[in-house]
């Protein structure tokens, strides 16, 4: 029955992805748009006049627009590097062709090399100011995803009139492979960002944009993208303020302190019994792109442990650094810019796209397994007892509620206060949040209970069930009905984070609550639940924040003595 019941719901969504494709194919090319002219410094750009999904307001659209040269050849492990531009008219009609990656949705490697675009989307009211522009990261572990509007339209951020910019960047291997030598550094992924944001740094004016209030934010590997740049000397100056949803850089899956035994092991696995990095970097350059990909590629969405080609720390002998230290270290010289973070209250539930709800984790093996060996027996031992044990009456009493709060917190909430405590420090206006509105809108949630039935007992919102109130994605196509708590939350969470990216203060009179800024002394947070929305005194989680505090105490003191 589970087999049939997930054949049925794949078809099924596999049907949707296939209509909506057709439909949006058929509204780019049979439907007469608008068109709208711009001209920067690499050319003249055409982009498409559009309107937005609910509200019905106009916007300008700029698909595909590359702003680096393709990453192809004796480029394929270097840093970006500046386009030429082109003569005449291009038209930025489509997006282009997602960074290489082996793709969950077909199960085969997908995309090209040639992958570095950008989007654009400028709403079309009061074209005589400057608007406040949004940078968009996207997520997917460093190893997946991409900036297409058939997951990232931004219509209910345009609804706010702000721009807003999403860009692909290279991932797996092809993005975070590294030598430590300057022909393989590590860290493309991450200089290809920081290249997209000079981009528009520079060119944004041209398309009615603040270059002078620019806005970063994005979800998982996207939001852990965001801490990066919040503390690289490189991206000072670059952005205003910053938003980070559900990742930061100290989250065990986002930073490998062992990348050069994940680069041997890859070349090895390719045939290459080199010694010396140079050579092996001129072995991988004659190879296929698709055979580095197959062999560094992670087929599941929520195997934490295994993230090899991630963001790492680079050698002190390669140029230009972008993590030139470890971030615990860099935390102490940062300049800090105001930021919103937050979580979703059942991070964990992802988990549950590869495990069986019927297998759950609870034992004192599979519990070290799930740490990989990180933790001694007796720290083993505490964990299972403060999860599995009813030792936590704050977690519910359900074996599926914990192990989705065991994942949710051992891979997200527990680094979570390290991501911006520092700021804190500082005096830089935090603005904490949990989003657990568990609406018809979730999209993640939605597939999974799909799936797995059971998990619908499960009251909140999954790893990334926020980003359908930001986004609307055109191949999903779950659109909140009119008038219905899906469509304020939408409301809600864009004016929000639309107030936040023209003013640092994500507040406004017509909201009818306020949102009060963190502190060390006084910790405060937003639940984000749709109408029952409000302010919590304390921090998220406190329970479990204390518990992984003390866990770290402990390892520390281990390991002094």
């Amino acid at each position: 029955m589970p087999k049939l019941r997930e054949s049925i719901v794949v078809c099924r969504l596999a049907a949707v992805f296939i209509y909506n494709k057709l439909t949006g194919f058929l509204s780019r090319t049979v439907v007469p748009r608008k068109k709208t002219t711009v001209t920067i410094e690499q050319g003249t750009l055409n982009g498409l006049h559009y309107h937005t999904k609910v509200s019905n307001k106009p916007y300008a659209c700029f698909l595909g627009i590359p702003y680096a040269r393709p990453p192809v050849g004796s480029l394929r492990f270097k840093p970006p590097v500046k386009h030429p531009g082109w003569s005449g008219v291009f038209n930025a009609y489509t997006p282009g062709k997602m960074c290489m990656q082996y793709y969950m949705l077909t199960k085969k490697i997908s995309g090209s090399e040639d992958c570095l675009f950008l989007n654009i989307f400028v709403p079309q009211e009061k074209l005589d100011e400057k608007k406040a522009v949004m940078i968009f990261i996207h997520g997917g572990a460093f190893n997946n995803g991409s900036s297409s509007p058939e997951f990232y339209t931004p219509d209910y951020l345009i609804d706010e009139n702000i721009i807003v910019v999403t860009f692909n960047y290279r991932l797996n291997a092809l993005g975070f492979l590294n030598f430590d030598i300057d022909e393989c550094p590590g860290n493309m992924g991450l200089k290809d960002q920081l290249f997209a944001l000079k981009w528009v740094k520079a060119n944004i004016s041209a398309f009615g944009g603040d270059a002078e209030n620019i806005t970063i934010f994005g979800e998982s590997a996207g939001s852990a993208s965001v801490h990066c740049h919040t503390l690289s000397p490189r991206s000072t100056g670059l952005f205003q303020k910053a938003i980070m949803q559900s990742g930061c850089i100290f989250n065990s899956w986002a930073l490998n302190e062992k990348h050069k035994e994940a680069a041997y092991n890859l070349a090895r696995s390719l045939g290459c019994l080199k010694e010396d990095p140079k050579d092996i970097v001129e072995y991988l350059l004659k190879l296929p792109a698709s055979d580095i990909v197959k062999l560094s590629k992670i087929e599941g969405v929520t195997d934490f442990r295994n993230y090899e080609f991630v963001p790492s720390i680079e050698s002190k002998t390669v140029s230009d650094r972008f993590l030139p230290d470890h971030p615990d270290i860099l935390t102490k010289s940062v300049s800090p810019v105001p930021i919103i973070i937050g979580i979703n209250n059942l991070e964990g539930m992802i988990a549950f796209a590869e495990k069986s709800t019927k297998k759950l984790i609870s034992t004192t093996e599979e519990i070290r397994n799930l740490f990989e060996d990180k933790y001694d027996e007796e720290i083993i031992n505490k964990v299972k007892s403060f999860y599995f044990d009813e030792g936590n009456p704050e977690y519910g009493t359900t074996k599926l509620e914990n192990v989705c709060h065991l994942y949710s917190d051992g891979f997200f909430s527990k680094d979570f206060y390290h991501g911006f405590n520092h700021l804190l420090y500082h005096g830089t206006p935090v603005y904490n949040y949990e989003f657990k509105f568990d609406g018809n809108i979730n999209m993640c949630k939605k597939i999974l209970s799909d799936l797995k039935p059971n998990l619908k007992q499960l009251k909140g919102a999954c790893h990334a069930d926020e980003l359908n109130y930001l986004f609307f994605g055109q191949i999903i196509g779950y659109t909140p009905n009119t008038n219905s708590p899906e469509l304020r939350m939408c409301r809600m969470l864009s004016k929000l984070w639309a107030n936040f990216a023209k003013t640092g203060n994500p507040n406004s009179l017509d909201l009818g609550f306020e949102w009060i800024q963190t502190s060390l002394d006084k910790p405060k947070y937003l639940s984000l639940d749709g109408d029952d929305t409000c302010m919590v005194d304390g921090l998220i989680k406190s329970s479990s924040v204390n518990f992984w505090e003390n866990i770290s105490k402990t390892v520390q003191y281990k390991q002094k003595f």
